[in-house]
Formats: structure tokens, C-alpha cells, sequence
């Protein structure tokens, strides 16, 4: 699960460079869906979509899609084939259910890679109703994200492009054991 994600704007200025009226959309620190956020369409392609894909069922959108299945849900199965993007995040957040406070509210905790405040996280798109929208894509937690069994799908700095046009390695990577993350309470 993905629920929120951080983002501060000085580590991807590189990112940040090839969009068009940042200055009038950029959001930074915690990422909430439904936000506008940057994400990565190819090389020196990128742009703000919208957190989550419409929900038919309730008003909640969805905002993460499971690795393992992405390929065949009728909802993401094209986007996945044709559309997959990388959502830039200076980590994700996840809440300890053990980990409560004197009020009864879990604990929030915040990781990262140890070596690096940039992280790339799988994502696909899609258009609803002329509004570019993308989701996260999950898959089984590693022992390092302790407090939850899902994670975002992570892609190492150096493949985020063959992630988003290479449809071979989407589906190898979608399988790799994901990075050890350091965890910052927050």
C-alpha cells in the first residue's frame, strides 16, 4: 500500500526542468491523493497528473494498483501495456498499527533509501474524462517495511527509462525483490 508519499522539489530539479508552469502547480512535501504531482512520461518528458484513477464503486479513488495483477485487471491492463510512468518521491510513508500514541493514533514513519533521498516508484496512467491520472503499482513488502505487507514497486535510478518504454523489463522487474529502506519516524 501507498497511501501518501513526500516530496521536496530540490531533489529533482533535473525532473522538474522539462515541465511547463511549474512554478504554478508544484506541491511540495506530503503527496495526498487526488494531488497533482510530477510524474515521468519518458526521457526529458514529464508532467502533473492527478493521484488516482476514478472509483465506480465509492468516492474513494484508487490509488494503488498490485504489481502481480496490473496485467490482467480490465482497469489497468492497457495502461500497463502502453502507458507506464515514475512517480519522483523523496520517500513514502506508512502508519504502525502496533505503534500507537496516548490518543489511540498510529505511528507515522517515513522511508527511504539509505543512500539517497530520491526514489522512483511504478506507476501506470490513464486519461478520465480529458483529466491524466496515474496509480502506484504495489508488490509484497520486503523485512524492511515492517509495519505493512505491501510496498510501491521501486525502479533502480538507472532503469526509470527502460521502466516507462520497455515492456520486457516491466515485466522482469515487477518480480526483483525490492531495495532495503531505511525508517524515519516521522
Amino acid at each position: 500500500m501507498c497511501g501518501r508519499y513526500h516530496f521536496e522539489p530540490g531533489d529533482f530539479q533535473d525532473i522538474l526542468s522539462v515541465i511547463k508552469d511549474v512554478e504554478e502547480k508544484l506541491k511540495a512535501g506530503e503527496m495526498f491523493p487526488t494531488n497533482e504531482a510530477p510524474i515521468i512520461l519518458g526521457e526529458d518528458q514529464a508532467d502533473f497528473f492527478r493521484w488516482g484513477f476514478p472509483n465506480f464503486r465509492n468516492k474513494r479513488p484508487i490509488i494503488n494498483a498490485r504489481s502481480e495483477t496490473v496485467s490482467e485487471k480490465p482497469m489497468f491492463q492497457k495502461a500497463y501495456q502502453n502507458q507506464r510512468c515514475i512517480i519522483p518521491t523523496s520517500g513514502f510513508y506508512e502508519w504502525d498499527s502496533k505503534d500507537v500514541d496516548a490518543k489511540g493514533r498510529k505511528r507515522k514513519y517515513l522511508f527511504q533509501r539509505p543512500e539517497s533521498n530520491r526514489l522512483f516508484l511504478a506507476g501506470i496512467w490513464r486519461v478520465f474524462d480529458e483529466v491524466p491520472s496515474f496509480v502506484i503499482l504495489t508488490t509484497q513488502a520486503n523485512p524492511s517495511i515492517e509495519v505493512h505487507h505491501r510496498m510501491p514497486l521501486i525502479i533502480p535510478e538507472e532503469s526509470v527509462y527502460d521502466w516507462v518504454k520497455d515492456r520486457n523489463y516491466a515485466g522482469r522487474i515487477i518480480n526483483q525483490e525490492m531495495p532495503e529502506l531505511k525508517k524515519i519516524p516521522v
